[in-house]
């Protein structure tokens, strides 16, 4: 039994252009995968992307735990942070 069923739907370009909020809402709500097309060839896809915000942080943490012992002058540019809050959240990140 498939649990992963995509609907592909093909427009041309002008269409896409004139319905995009309608074509944006298939994709976010409903699953559907739309391709472009113009002059009768496929130009682009249009699919949902299924990366949440907590897991790309989750994956830059990682690297930065990797990264963290390959740099050992690395040194904080308080400059960069905008206040108070900035730093006290780094702060709260502790070691590596």
């Amino acid at each position: 039994m498939y649990t992963n069923v995509h609907m592909i739907t093909t427009v041309p370009i002008t269409e896409f252009r004139k319905d995009l909020f309608r074509y944006a809402d298939l994709v976010a709500l409903e699953g559907y995968e739309v391709e472009v097309e113009k002059n009768g060839k496929r130009i682009f896809k249009v699919s949902r992307v299924e990366d949440t915000p907590q897991a790309r942080a989750k994956r830059a943490l990682a690297i930065l735990k990797q990264l963290g012992g390959s740099m050992p002058n690395f040194k904080q540019d308080n400059e960069f942070f905008r206040g108070k809050k900035e730093t006290r959240s780094m702060k709260h990140l502790g070691e590596w």
